[in-house]
């Protein structure tokens, strides 16, 4: 009964013509009605118990948690559904980290453009694309470089390496960009890694007056 009232929800939710009007729906409708049984499914297999291997219900929550903005919940939901292997709803032929890394990644670079903290939704999806998950070079390539580029932001979102005062910082965000050119050879990060050396150079010999 659950699995078709599920469909009812998703047919009623594809009429929408406007997408803002899908994520209203989903944050006023959809999640209130389907959470509370998501989170009885977590604390389910978050007790060891069995899990079904399909769970739909958990599934398109996780996507319109992200979806709604509510990150934090999303975030940890998602990598439950990774720990336990729960799949994605079988109409999106795409995997969890992939999906994962893509949607923070479009809300990081937002933020950023704003001048707003990227953290702490971009750093522990960073720590998986890079240590855990597998996903193509180009994409763990553009990770690397934006947490180089989050290093030299300005509080208006601009990447000026002229402005950092701090040696290591300088040195970190070289590392990362260094690390996404290694990845991926069309990453674009010579321009940035010049302006960083010319900046430590700068700061090396002020420091050595």
């Amino acid at each position: 009964m659950q699995i078709t009232e599920l469909e009812a929800d998703l047919k009623k939710l594809k009429s929408f013509a406007r997408r803002a009007d899908k994520i209203e729906h989903k944050k006023t409708v959809l999640l209130p009605k389907w959470l509370p049984i998501t989170q009885d499914h977590i604390n389910e297999i978050n007790k060891n118990k069995p899990a079904t291997s399909d769970n739909p219900i958990f599934a398109y929550c996780i996507i319109w948690l992200f979806d709604s903005g509510d990150l934090s919940t999303a975030i940890d939901y998602a990598f439950t559904a990774i720990k336990h292997g729960q799949p994605m709803p079988a109409i999106i032929r795409r995997q969890w980290p992939g999906f994962i890394a893509d949607t923070v990644f479009d809300w990081a670079e937002q933020q950023a453009e704003q001048g707003n903290s990227i953290q702490p939704y971009f750093g522990r999806v960073f720590e998986h694309v890079k240590n855990d998950w597998k996903l193509p070079e180009q994409v763990t390539s553009k990770f690397y470089k934006f947490a180089g580029y989050a290093l030299l932001r300005s509080t208006n979102g601009t990447v000026t390496p002229s402005h950092i005062g701090n040696l290591k910082q300088l040195r970190e965000a070289d590392a990362l960009l260094a690390k996404a050119a290694e990845l991926h050879k069309h990453a674009g990060v010579k321009t940035a890694r010049n302006k960083i050396a010319m900046r430590i150079r700068a700061l090396t010999e002020l420091n050595a007056q």
